[in-house]
């Protein structure tokens, strides 16, 4: 089988970069070792992300936002304290001139939206329940041989298959790894009062709270409260009660009562990003390049930034009749991206040490920032358009 595009893992970032090229007549195989085409009974549960404004602009031009948009919750406010301090900032979408700062969904729900779209693609051929077992990559090509034997062949491939990605461990991409030492509990709640707008952000001494508004009907939460590991394994022995009274007392009752609504997730945090996103014909997007800390929701932001920067330079090429290999073309992706994904990583480790010193200095230093930046209105700005990924 002959592809010019062969990307393994069919997640978000995967089904997005096959849609992109297939409407743009590239011909994709989409390889997952599970099955991420099949509908579920409610997408509207697990896992949510919060999508920033360049993120949905680039769904508006998938053609998928707005079978997204019906099951989304926008947030026009940011609300962030330090629960060690006296001080808090607000980042409102109006001090930018824009309606809102991004939106809250489920992730189930993108990645049923975008499958509806690449199923309609005649020059994307999808693979499911196929692990690979084998990458070989010479001057004539790239071939991916899978567990049952078939033999892929493509010009270049595309691993998004992951923090564990089989391609870039195959393709031999060097990587840097380390543990935040810490647990995320993920869930949605529902909450006495209603978060409205505003996705809050609360800094703790174990750790950072985000509650994220998910409906417009209900006062209904998602939770992603990262923790300090030994914190973390006493909440998940807790009773379902327990736990979110001790989530009412960590958010210093400003939801006042929270239920909670669906089952409880949990995974260990840690830091990786590859070396290089590229190497002969792989190269990387998503998580496989860099999975960082959930506190700001910015991970699935930056790899949809990835899959728009790739198609931008693949595209083009193959509008021009050219083969996609081409090192310029994997070069120019990874110098594009590599240096936003360590902006992100210096960032995520700056909030993470920042805010889990007991030092005193360090608690006055926060105090001083959370005073600077809501005063500093340039400064404020520019924080805003990061947030919302404008800049």
């Amino acid at each position: 089988m002959d592809y010019q595009v062969s990307i393994v893992g069919g997640g978000i970032t995967g089904a997005l970069l096959a849609l992109y090229l297939g409407k743009a007549g590239i011909k994709v195989c989409l390889i997952d070792k599970n099955k991420p085409s099949e509908s579920i009974s409610n997408p509207a549960v697990g896992r949510t992300a919060s999508l920033n404004l360049s993120s949905i602009e680039t769904l508006k031009e998938a053609g998928v936002w707005n079978i997204i948009q019906q099951n989304s919750k926008t947030f026009d406010e940011i609300f962030v304290w330090d629960s060690e301090g006296s001080s808090s900032v607000q980042f409102k979408a109006t001090e930018i001139s824009r309606n809102n700062l991004g939106a809250i969904v489920h992730n189930n729900i993108i990645l049923e939206a975008l499958f509806k779209e690449v199923k309609k693609i005649s020059d994307v051929h999808l693979i499911e329940e196929e692990s690979v077992k084998n990458l070989t990559d010479d001057r004539d090509g790239a071939v991916i041989i899978t567990e049952s034997g078939l033999k892929i062949t493509s010009e270049i491939i595309v691993g998004a298959d992951g923090s564990l990605s089989r391609i870039r461990d195959l393709s031999k991409m060097s990587i840097r790894t380390w543990s935040y030492h810490q647990l995320a509990i993920v869930s949605s709640v529902i909450t006495e009062e209603p978060l409205k707008g505003t996705a809050y952000q609360i800094f703790t001494d174990t750790g950072p709270i985000a509650m994220l508004p998910l409906s417009h009907e209900e006062n209904l939460a998602s939770l992603i409260w990262s923790t300090d590991q030994s914190y973390g394994e006493k909440l998940l022995s807790l009773d379902n009660d327990s736990l979110m009274y001790e989530l009412q007392l960590k958010t210093e009752d400003r939801f006042g009562a929270i239920k909670l609504n669906e089952e409880i997730r949990s995974f260990p945090l840690h830091q990786l990003h590859a070396k290089k996103f590229f190497q002969g014909r792989s190269v990387l997007v998503g998580d496989s390049a860099h999975t960082i800390h959930p506190l700001a929701g910015q991970g699935l932001n930056l790899g949809i930034a990835d899959v728009k920067a790739l198609a931008e330079l693949v595209i083009p090429a193959n509008r021009y009749g050219k083969n996609l290999y081409d090192e310029n073309i994997l070069e120019a992706y990874s110098k594009k991206r590599e240096p936003e994904s360590y902006k992100m990583i210096a960032l995520m480790e700056a909030f993470k040490r920042g805010f889990g010193s007991e030092n005193p200095w360090v608690k006055l230093g926060r105090n001083f920032a959370f005073n600077f930046a809501g005063k500093a209105k340039p400064l404020k700005r520019r924080l805003i358009k990061e947030a919302a990924g404008i800049i």
